[in-house]
């Protein structure tokens, strides 16, 4: 407890002195040029805070019995109540559009949009270790081509929908071939570099993307299979916010369960081989660059896919939303909700989506220092709890470890051999 209070100590008196040059410079017309302390002091106080109510709520689950957390954390791990959880979260989500106003339904659509975004990015950069900087890009590919093939070629939805991921995926094929061969940094400038010259192509091609405006994307006029009776009139479209809202739902639903059975798949493991030890995981017989390639399609898949969801209820689709900042907001929901993770990515990404907005709504006088207040809150993040919210600690050195950590059982041990001797 001492050494993470030290840390937090450090944190934040490296949080006030990184803030101080930016916030802390003021320029008005009657006072001139002034340097104030006090903005920088908050920034410090907020990390500091925050670390003090998480070291809080360590202190008071160390308190509760082990004999009680142990048998909720075993009631908690059954089938049947985790079946029954996840079917009580769904029907609430389901019935959102009835009962949720406008405003709240769109702000919840959003997050459902990036959570899948998250889900898929975490299966190159939470299992495969693959450090991805330009996820946008694979987003707005996802986007245009779906944008494209409706109202350019008069495609139906159905068959511009799976064309959106595809093209996605093939063009994380194109890239990843020669990317893949690099590391770590490398690796990241070269996504970095790719996800900027998709977003200034879009920009630049006027004819077929509609360049800075954009394609107007409110209206899905694929209907040239029921014109040629291939599909009757029951053939379900998404053009309301209600029904995109169910869209977005079922989209995240099947991208849960794709990347979860991924997870405990062949390929699955050899993903997070992939990510402890390379070398380790090419002399056990794994061919890295296949599975590299496998985790980077999927990944651009998913965004892809995602990506048909905005044009439709934004009415518009413009290349400024696709840009840097939206790739580092993706792996922050990541690397928050933490590395190889599947409930942790949705976790992430609902926290860093949902919680700016309403603080943006309700407390809008946060908004001058709202970039610097998330950057200080990933910071404590990564100081108190660096696995995530919802990861695993490979090496448990702490003494919080010893006393037991929320969320994690402790097995009672076996006898020794002596003893059993």
């Amino acid at each position: 407890m001492k050494d993470r209070f030290l840390r937090l100590l450090m944190a934040s008196a490296a949080a006030v002195a990184v803030s101080w040059p930016i916030v802390g410079y003021q320029a008005t017309a009657e006072k001139g040029v002034e340097m104030s302390f006090v903005p920088a002091l908050q920034v410090g106080g907020i990390v500091l805070a925050t670390g003090v109510a998480y070291m809080l709520w360590l202190f008071l689950w160390s308190l509760i019995p082990k004999s009680a957390s142990s048998a909720v954390g075993g009631a908690a791990r059954k089938p049947g109540v985790q079946w029954a959880s996840i079917a009580v979260l769904l029907g609430i989500l389901a019935f959102v559009p009835q009962f949720a106003s406008r405003g709240n339904q769109g702000l919840l659509l959003e997050t459902l949009v990036f959570c899948t975004i998250a889900i898929g990015l975490n299966i190159s950069m939470g299992m495969a270790g693959l450090l991805v900087l330009g996820h946008a890009a694979f987003w707005a590919v996802g986007g245009y081509t779906f944008c494209m093939l409706t109202i350019h070629f008069d495609w139906n939805f159905w068959l511009a929908f799976p064309a959106a991921g595809a093209a996605a995926a093939l063009v994380g094929l194109v890239i990843g071939l020669p990317a893949l061969r690099l590391r770590g940094d490398y690796l990241a400038i070269v996504t970095l570099g790719f996800g900027e010259a998709i977003r200034w192509v879009f920009k630049n091609e006027s004819e077929w993307t509609g360049g800075d405006a954009g394609i107007p994307g409110s209206e899905v006029p694929g209907n040239i299979l029921k014109s040629r009776g291939w599909i009757g009139e029951w053939m379900w479209q998404p053009t309301t916010r209600a029904e995109v809202y169910w869209f977005a739902l079922g989209l995240l639903v099947v991208c849960v369960v794709c990347v979860t059975l991924l997870t405990r798949s062949r390929y699955g493991r050899a993903l997070f081989a992939l990510r402890e030890d390379e070398t380790a995981a090419k002399c056990m017989g794994i061919n890295t660059v296949k599975v590299k390639l496998i985790a980077f399609m999927a990944s651009a898949m998913w965004a892809g896919l995602a990506g048909v969801i905005h044009p439709i209820f934004r009415g518009q689709i413009t290349p400024q939303i696709y840009d840097f900042n939206a790739s580092v907001l993706f792996v922050s929901m990541v690397v928050l909700g933490g590395l190889g993770s599947v409930p942790g990515s949705i976790l992430g990404a609902a926290i860093l989506w949902i919680l700016p907005n309403m603080l943006r709504n309700y407390i809008p006088e946060v908004q001058d220092y709202r970039m610097l207040i998330f950057g200080a809150v990933l910071a404590a993040m990564m100081v108190i709890r660096p696995e995530g919210l919802m990861g695993t600690r490979d090496h448990a050195e702490d003494e919080e470890d010893d006393e037991g950590t929320p969320g994690v059982i402790d097995e009672p041990a076996g006898p020794l051999p002596e003893a059993s001797a």
